[in-house]
């Protein structure tokens, strides 16, 4: 004891000192730069060095204690270390948010940067660019109808969903802290009680499905909780919110079928309801659609399981009556609020009328490679996060599950045939898994589009919930397979999936992925690949497995502190002090540059006319193309640049131009901003060339990066 007290004492002074000596230099970068007063009030530095020391002492704890008494005692104290993250990172206001990046729009000496670890990302313009300034838009008073987004009355509710002063926000349970905690705690809490009950929930889940077996459970746990598929697209769409709760509603199934107690019953439902009500109002179809068929096969499998020792009886009936007449009740209060909305959604070109046969490519960028392919194509995924040189296209475009495809299927397909083990749930899977598989590879007809629903999932959408599938069919393949492969077998299936991972790796990235990195692919597929077919999950691969998650998938948003950033830059209190005094109409005018940089006003309390259209403003539209000729490129979600140009040359552009699927651009003249009534201007660029007659434009404020104009009409 004394001996493991005197490592104890020595562990902790090294991992004080290593992390102290590393933190300085990661915040300060010069030794010249010591000052004792520096450090004292640097508060990102001290964040640091207390996520380095936990960090290093824990690796550290490793070489002095029994490992399984280690994991025993973080088992039993999981709870409490979740909530411990979740208070330390709500104070600290730590969020994985970009938006450092918005110092894109600042001078250097305005610069804030608040990045603790890791590297804010462009390639996630839909978060820091368009949700982000969505949520904080809606401070203080989170209104179901925001009249700051798109310059006009706005419904906040259905597309990317918003934090809402209104009895639908109990569906929308991790944007409550918005409405009590304000935007930067709200942010934080948004961010860091996802992640942290997406591991706790998917552990429970997958102890469920594997019998609780633990070591097999956590390393599920980290291919699901620290996928790159997860985390490349963890803020919008809901995916993370679409597994936890149909994790947490197969959970709580369980529990109410083996419990005679009533209101044990009775609160079980009552939070199986909110999981419903929940899941539904993500409104994300192109997932939500496949994930029903993953969780709805785990519900038959939960029901079956459990028939036979369910106790049901009349008075049973009564709290399931009454929840479905409250959340059809629910539903029926938002459709009345927001019909208007939903027919407007429903009538646009996207994603209104976006439907799909599947079959077709599987991703949105056109990569011609074979489709068998792109089953492996999570090997390249391990190197998005730490370098994007010669990628072709946006990160998340390649983002998918680390399902170590096809091992599960081949492990299902020994069980079926060699253990003769008829296991429902796999085959319950199994059965999505052929459904899925169909779609995305061969496609189906438009009635049986229409009847399965997945006419709403385009097969780029459809690939990352297949994924998931594949870990689900893996996890529950290992946790009942009676038969050893040999190791002469297992050698060749393994050498024959590493060229086949290296082959397809080399196609859909290719010059991404050069030879330093398939090299690391061949020397990680083929010992991971024995190991898994082997069914050798133990704490070593375990070890493996938590540095390939976190490096592919964990570190792929930085740990950012507050929102200072957007909340304390000149800019930023250049437009409050500017739209406080006289409000009116802004654009935000790039000059025919195509980014998502439009949404930054909105974040101040100013009504912006070309923020991100959550779906079209029809009227507005039409004063510019009373012929309609163009309704077929803005009548869609779309992010709309505008483009300031000279009215003498109306025939040399197109007034909308459709960029991408969700990006326009507006060539707008100065009787068009006329049209529109717009007061202020926010470009990049100097528009005193555009005074006329008609027209002043009269400069308010201007830095390096970007000016404010307000215009003069001539009456």
């Amino acid at each position: 004891m004394n001996n493991k007290l005197k490592f104890l004492s020595f562990s902790t002074f090294l991992s004080i000192l290593v992390s102290f000596l590393f933190c300085y230099f990661y915040s300060f970068h010069n030794i010249s730069e010591f000052s004792l007063s520096t450090i004292i009030v640097n508060i990102n530095f001290w964040i640091r060095f207390i996520l380095a020391f936990f960090l290093l002492f824990f690796v550290q704890l490793h070489f002095i204690f029994d490992i399984n008494k280690l994991y025993g005692a973080l088992y039993n104290k999981r709870y409490y270390i979740a909530i411990a993250i979740i208070l330390f990172a709500v104070i600290f206001e730590l969020n994985n948010s970009s938006i450092d990046l918005w110092n894109i729009l600042y001078d250097d000496k305005d610069q804030i940067s608040d990045v603790i670890f890791g590297k804010a990302r462009w390639a996630r313009t839909d978060e820091f660019q368009i949700y982000t300034p969505m949520l904080i838009s809606q401070a203080p008073n989170y209104p179901y109808f925001n009249e700051v987004v798109r310059g006009k009355k706005t419904d906040m509710s259905l597309i990317d969903p918003q934090p809402i002063k209104n009895i639908i926000s109990i569906f929308r349970p991790f944007l409550l802290g918005f409405l009590f905690l304000g935007s930067a705690k709200g942010l934080s809490l948004f961010w860091i009680l996802r992640l942290v009950l997406l591991f706790l929930f998917t552990f429970e889940f997958l102890l469920l499905i594997t019998d609780k077996n633990k070591i097999l459970s956590l390393f599920g746990t980290l291919l699901i909780a620290f996928s790159p598929g997860i985390h490349w697209w963890f803020t919008i769409s809901g995916l993370i919110e679409m597994i936890i709760y149909g994790e947490v509603a197969v959970l709580l199934l369980n529990r109410y079928m083996r419990t005679k107690n009533f209101k044990q019953k009775t609160i079980m439902l009552f939070c199986i309801y909110i999981c419903a009500g929940s899941f539904i109002l993500v409104l994300y179809p192109a997932w939500q659609v496949p994930c029903i068929y993953v969780f709805a096969t785990i519900f038959l499998w939960i029901v079956i399981k459990n028939y036979n020792d369910f106790n049901f009886n009349k008075k049973d009936i009564i709290p399931i009556i009454i929840f479905i007449a409250l959340l059809l009740a629910v539903f029926y209060y938002m459709y009345d609020k927001s019909k208007e909305t939903i027919d407007v959604i429903r009538n646009t070109v996207y994603p209104g009328q976006r439907t799909s046969l599947g079959g077709e490519r599987l991703t949105e960028a056109y990569i011609d490679c074979g489709f068998w392919m792109h089953t492996l194509r999570y090997w390249g995924n391990l190197f998005l996060a730490v370098t994007d040189k010669n990628l072709a296209y946006n990160h998340c475009l390649y983002a998918v599950f680390f399902d170590f495809f096809p091992i599960g299927l081949i492990l299902s397909f020994v069980i079926f045939f060699i253990d003769k083990n008829k296991d429902k749930l796999l085959i319950f899977l199994s059965a999505v898994f052929i459904l899925l598989s169909t779609w995305l590879f061969i496609g189906f007809s438009q009635f049986l589009a229409n009847l399965t629903m997945l006419k709403t999932s385009p097969a780029y959408r459809t690939i990352i919930i297949w994924g998931f599938l594949n870990v689900l069919i893996l996890i529950r393949a290992l946790s009942i397979i009676k038969f050893k492969f040999n190791n002469l077998i297992a050698i060749i299936i393994s050498l024959i999936l590493t060229v086949l991972s290296v082959i397809a790796n080399k196609c859909i990235y290719d010059k991404y992925m050069d030879v330093l990195k398939l090299v690391i692919t061949g020397i990680l597929s083929f010992p991971l690949f024995y190991l898994i077919l082997k069914n050798k999950i133990n704490k070593s691969l375990i070890v493996v497995i938590s540095i390939l998650m976190i490096v592919s998938g964990l570190a792929v948003n930085p740990i950012q502190r507050g929102i200072a950033v957007v909340n304390k830059a000149p800019l930023a209190k250049a437009i409050k002090n500017i739209n406080n005094e006289e409000p009116g109409l802004w654009i935000f005018e790039t000059g025919n540059l195509t980014n998502y940089i439009m949404n930054y006003p909105i974040m101040y309390g100013a009504a912006t006319f070309n923020s991100t259209n959550l779906y079209p403003n029809l009227e507005a539209f039409r004063k510019l193309d009373k012929e309609n000729k163009y309704i077929d490129i803005y009548n869609r979600h779309c992010n709309i640049a505008v483009n300031l140009v000279d009215s003498n040359l109306k025939n040399d552009y197109q007034k909308f131009v459709l960029f991408a699927q969700e990006y326009i651009i507006i060539n707008m003249t100065e009787e068009d901003l006329i049209k529109l009534n717009i007061k202020y201007i926010l470009t990049l660029r100097n528009l005193s060339k555009f005074n006329s007659d008609k027209i002043k434009f009269e400069l308010l404020y201007i830095t390096s990066k970007c000016a404010i104009y307000k215009l003069h009409y001539d009456s």
